[in-house]
């Protein structure tokens, strides 16, 4: 038994058996990391517990079956408002013909996805990219060829109020448009990080206050417990134009009334990325204990509705009149690009809420 032992903490995934009683009688390490939030232990009996998380139904699921799924994906909820996406595999115990339990090895396949996700993302910038530089040189010129003629009416036609008012709407729309090529380029441009030490809390509440000042009738709150004293590494701008992108579409979620909470605390986690592979897991021998930044924006808002969800962080999506659809996906690149991942947790009529969450140290980028 010490050699299958040793064995079994060979493995760089979770383990998991459970008896055709549904109780469990092995739990490694890193299985026990990977399901931390729900503090499952050996001996304990997981059937009273099939509905916390789709992971556990399966399992319980699976002691009823005669052929055993493989391949399969859960989302389990986490702490600090995070999902944990994992993925595993069913194997079945036998003593001869009779089935003796039920194995899972199981891996945490988050960062796989926001890996995956940076790739895409990365991919639509590149075309994107090719796409704007191209329209930007396009616009632009005969942009500025009407705005030169409207400076020319401008003068000839002093003295005539409807006109000179025709003149002024031309002149914010050639505003407005500028506004448009420029953010979208800001958009398509690779995001180069000039990193430092920044304090969190007046970085907040700097947000906090342009943006309660941009919005009437809504309250934006900064709340600096857990963040007093704390700095993180990060390009300041950028993440301040991140940050100031997600609380600007959580006052207009309020539309014209409400409130938004602005948190940021200090939170822990494990990065423990294969060089080789990049094949992120969880391992005693090789886990390395990260802090994180991670920054909570919640309003009370109507929501987002549950059918355009997966769109918010597609470039150029919007539902609202005016908006470019730039702000939310710049958000999100920021984000990425400072490592760290962008989360939303949002119901109908309750509002939403999004976190970031960085890691505290940027040596790695």
């Amino acid at each position: 038994m010490g050699l299958e032992n040793d064995i079994l903490k060979c493995f760089r995934a979770g383990i998991l058996v459970i008896d055709p009683a549904g109780q469990v009688v092995y739990l490694n390490d890193i299985a026990m990391k990977i399901l931390e939030s729900f503090a499952v232990k050996n001996g304990e009996n997981l059937r009273p517990r099939a509905a916390e998380n789709a992971f556990f139904r399966l399992l319980i699921e699976a002691l009823d079956l005669r052929y055993l799924p493989t391949r399969l994906e859960a989302i389990l909820p986490g702490r600090e408002g995070m999902h944990r996406s994992i993925g595993f595999t069913l194997a079945e115990l036998k003593d001869g013909d009779r089935r003796t339990g039920i194995c899972a090895f199981f891996k945490d396949l988050t960062h796989v996805e926001v890996a995956e996700e940076n790739r895409d993302l990365n991919e639509r910038l590149r075309l994107l990219g090719q796409m704007a530089a191209g329209l930007a040189h396009e616009i632009r010129n005969p942009i500025a060829s009407i705005g030169v003629h409207c400076g020319l009416l401008r003068s000839r036609y002093q003295g005539d109020p409807k006109i000179l008012s025709s003149i002024s709407h031309m002149e914010r729309e050639i505003v407005k448009v500028e506004y448009i090529i420029r953010e979208c380029l800001n958009f398509v441009r690779p995001a180069e990080l000039g990193v430092r030490a920044v304090p969190v809390a007046p970085l907040m509440e700097r947000i906090a206050s342009q943006a309660g000042k941009l919005f009437d009738g809504v309250k934006v709150t900064f709340f600096p417990q857990g963040s007093a004293g704390v700095e993180a590494e990060m390009d300041e701008g950028l993440m301040e134009q991140a940050l100031a992108n997600i609380v600007t579409n959580a006052a207009q979620a309020c539309e014209g009334s409400g409130n938004v909470s602005i948190s940021a605390r200090v939170t822990h986690g494990y990065w423990d990325l294969v060089p080789e592979s990049r094949e992120p897991m969880l391992s005693d021998a090789s886990g390395e204990r990260e802090d994180f930044l991670t920054v909570n924006v919640k309003d009370d808002g109507a929501g987002i509705p549950e059918e355009i969800r997966d769109k918010i962080f597609v470039p150029f999506f919007t539902t609202k009149k005016g908006g470019t659809g730039i702000g939310l996906p710049l958000a999100q690149k920021i984000v990425y690009a400072h490592k760290g991942v962008l989360d939303i947790l949002s119901e109908p009529g309750k509002g939403t809420e999004f976190t970031v969450k960085i890691p505290l140290r940027q040596a790695h980028v």
